[in-house]
């Protein structure tokens, strides 16, 4: 009796424990857990559980999306009243007083963390980082219509090497950074960057000859967006860099599914880099000496398009990928990418100059101004459109998307040049260059009529 007894009392205890792990249909289940009626519908199918973001993931998100949002606004809202005002300060102070901004905001980072409370830190994060991006804003877009001014006959060529380095810098930036925080702490990455920033401050200011300090006057902003060709570059300029962008968030997440290293997805994001600066480069060339930029604009677009498509279509109908495809694909699309956005900066100035608008610092400060805003704009709406096309379709319809867009712009370019060749500068001779004294109403007329 007493075996049983104990027995019993076994038997007891145990349907008691496995009571306990099972919650009672009064009972509320833990936040993020589905009840019972919610997992399986009625069918009697077990469904996934709606993943819903929580108070901290919302404000999470909010605070990285503003903190784009600042950034990439600090770096494109410049455009507006910039190139209007180069010509008048210097391209030469404009461009020295940028990169001080630039270099002494990443020191002023290396002390940020001092600050006594995390509001402080947080706002002085947002305020240091927005003025460094009007910083590198003012020293890009100066830069660009420097090199534009000197070298008017290879333009394409100096505009390219500009970009090749800040594919080199992008490239080879995260490594360093990592480097120095790894060997010497938070505060060194920015005392580094920062000082090398400030001397070439010192170095191109000794160098740099005076070119764009004489008064001159700049272009109408207005008068080069009437030009229609200058918006057809401009679209292909900010899809290539929203394609290129929109790799930032998701490729490396895609990557790791397949089993790559943290070296080996490293290194193909610094292909990335590399490869889009290096064949700037050739691609600039070309675009000077061939003066073919809507061929290489046409090609860059199918080229990312097709790369594209045969790297998202596998995923969307669910056949099997292997590292292979990635691992070529991503390298040639970088080439790809370049070869869409670096000839634009020419064809926007050869546009501007065939309907008549004066070459010099102040046509080249509009044109960097708006070149370099639909960069920005473009390397802010693919991460975002990337990330939330990722998180809510899959990363197959993010790169179908990226291969949409590509093909957007073959279309559409190789429309525009049927019209224009037809009813544009197909029938018409170029315009005479007009200056500011001549009428407003009569230089509308000669930009916008035909002979």
């Amino acid at each position: 009796m007493e075996l049983q007894t104990h027995e019993n009392g076994n038997m007891e205890g145990s349907q008691k424990d496995a009571n306990s792990q099972v919650p009672s249909p009064m009972e509320t289940p833990p936040r993020g857990l589905a009840t019972p009626e919610e997992a399986v519908n009625a069918d009697g199918d077990q469904q996934p559980a709606k993943s819903r973001f929580t108070s901290h993931q919302i404000a999470t998100i909010v605070g990285t999306f503003f903190a784009a949002l600042t950034n990439m606004m600090a770096y494109s809202v410049i455009t507006v009243f910039y190139p209007i005002e180069i010509p008048i300060v210097g391209a030469r102070f404009a461009f020295l007083a940028g990169s001080f901004i630039t270099g002494g905001c990443n020191i002023l980072f290396g002390f940020i963390i001092d600050m006594p409370t995390n509001a402080t830190f947080t706002g002085f994060s947002f305020a240091i980082r927005i003025l460094e991006g009007l910083g590198s804003a003012a020293a890009l877009t100066s830069s660009s219509a420097i090199v534009a001014s000197v070298c008017p006959d290879d333009v394409g060529k100096a505009v390219s090497l500009v970009e090749t380095t800040v594919g080199f810098s992008f490239a080879i930036g995260p490594a360093v950074g990592g480097l120095l925080y790894h060997v010497a702490g938070f505060r060194i990455p920015f005392f580094v960057l920062g000082g090398l920033v400030l001397s070439t401050v010192v170095v191109n200011y000794f160098l740099m000859p005076n070119q764009g300090n004489e008064a001159e006057e700049s272009s109408s902003v207005r008068r080069v967006l009437s030009i229609p060709a200058v918006w057809v570059a401009l679209f292909a300029n900010f899809v290539g860099f929203a394609a290129t962008a929109s790799l930032e968030p998701t490729l490396a997440i895609f990557l790791d599914e397949l089993n790559f290293s943290v070296m080996a997805i490293s290194l193909l994001f610094v292909s990335l880099g590399l490869g889009y600066g290096l064949f700037a480069v050739i691609w600039g060339a070309i675009a000077d000496a061939k003066k073919c930029t809507r061929i290489l604009i046409v090609v860059g677009a199918s080229g990312s398009g097709g790369l594209f498509l045969l790297l998202g279509l596998p995923q969307i109908l669910h056949l099997p990928v292997t590292g292979v495809l990635p691992g070529v694909t991503i390298p040639i699309a970088a080439a790809t990418f370049s070869m869409l956005a670096t000839p634009t900066f020419v064809d926007m100035l050869r546009s501007a100059e065939w309907y008549g608008i004066p070459s010099g610092l102040g046509l080249t400060a509009v044109i960097s101004g708006l070149w370099n805003s639909s960069a920005a704009l473009g390397s802010l709406a693919g991460p975002l459109l990337g990330g939330v096309i990722t998180e809510y379709y899959g990363f197959g319809y993010s790169i179908m998307t990226i291969a949409c867009t590509s093909f957007a712009v073959l279309i559409i370019t190789c429309l525009f040049g049927i019209w224009e060749f037809r009813c544009g500068k197909g029938k018409r001779e170029p315009r005479e260059a007009f200056s500011s004294e001549d009428n407003s109403n009569d230089q509308e007329m000669r930009l916008l009529s035909s002979k």
